[in-house]
Order: C-alpha cells, then sequence, then structure tokens
C-alpha cells in the first residue's frame, strides 16, 4: 500500500521540520554558552550581542532554507498520494477528502504564508528588539498560523493512518 507509505513519509517529514526548526536557535545558545578558543578569536571584534545576532542570522537562514524546501516537498508528497487516492477501486471518498484538505493548507503554507514569514524575517534580523519593530506582530501572527495549520494537517494525516492502519 504505497499510499501508507507516502503519507507515512509526509508526516515524519512534518515531525523532522519541528525538531529541526527548533533546534537550530538551541544549537546557537550551546555554541554561545561553551568555550571555543576559535570561536573567540575569530568574532574577538564583534561584541557577545553581535556575535549571537550573527549566528542567529545564520540560523534563521537555515531553517528558512529548510522551510522552503519543505514545503515544496510536501506539495510532491501530496499530490503523489491524491494521485494513488483517486486511481483507487473502490475510491475512498473520506481519505481523498482528507488528503485534498491537507495538500491546500500545504499549499497555502508554501505559496504564501512561508514566503511572507521569510520576507518578514529578513527585513527585522539586524533590527534591534527594543522596542520590537513594528513588523514584529505581524511575524509572530503568520508564524502562529503556520505552526497551527500545520499541527491540524499533522493530525489529520495521523488520523487518516490510523483509520488505515484499523482498517487492513
Amino acid at each position: 500500500m504505497f499510499e501508507v507509505a507516502i503519507l507515512s513519509a509526509w508526516l515524519a517529514m512534518t515531525l523532522s521540520m519541528w525538531f529541526a526548526a527548533t533546534g537550530t536557535f538551541g544549537a546557537v545558545r550551546r555554541v554561545l554558552e561553551g568555550s571555543n578558543p576559535q570561536l573567540a578569536e575569530t568574532t574577538k571584534t564583534l561584541t557577545a550581542d553581535q556575535t549571537r545576532l550573527v549566528m542567529r542570522h545564520a540560523a534563521s537562514e537555515i531553517n528558512r532554507a529548510y522551510f522552503r524546501a519543505y514545503g515544496w516537498a510536501q506539495l510532491v508528497l501530496g499530490l503523489g498520494l491524491l494521485v494513488l487516492l483517486l486511481r483507487q477501486t473502490p475510491r475512498d471518498s473520506v481519505a481523498l477528502i482528507v488528503a485534498g484538505m491537507m495538500l491546500a493548507v500545504v499549499a497555502v503554507l508554501t505559496l504564501y504564508v512561508t514566503p511572507e514569514i521569510i520576507a518578514l524575517g529578513r527585513g527585522i534580523d539586524f533590527v534591534p528588539r527594543d522596542p520590537a519593530p513594528r513588523e514584529m506582530p505581524r511575524f509572530r501572527m503568520l508564524h502562529g498560523a503556520f505552526t497551527v495549520l500545520d499541527g491540524l494537517k499533522l493530525f489529520a494525516g495521523l488520523g487518516l493512518l490510523a483509520r488505515w492502519i484499523w482498517k487492513s
């Protein structure tokens, strides 16, 4: 059953992205809190705040690249899943609806939300946070919307996967 494999890969990718996205900023903190003489030598012309800012920017760029690739990979997996579901006989209407809704969410996130987050994020990367930049509420709102929609997509996929496992 290729449908189960594709959906499982899609869900595993989602969980991996959540782990990776939260891990990059934690890695910056761990590197900055560690005592690495080469890092200290390389960044000696920068203040601690400047070093943190540069490293956080690098982490942000890594996350941006991950999320762009993640979105496009999900579109491919979602389309592949829909094609397989459309070719099934008899057709599983519930699976088609759930997978179609998941794909619709991914399309909105990939084609609208992610590019907006990336543009806003790059615009505020080097802007002081006190006071907060005027773009920050919109950035947080889009980031929150992404998280909620991606979470709903994950739970819909888990529900569909559980349905298929229990049906077999």
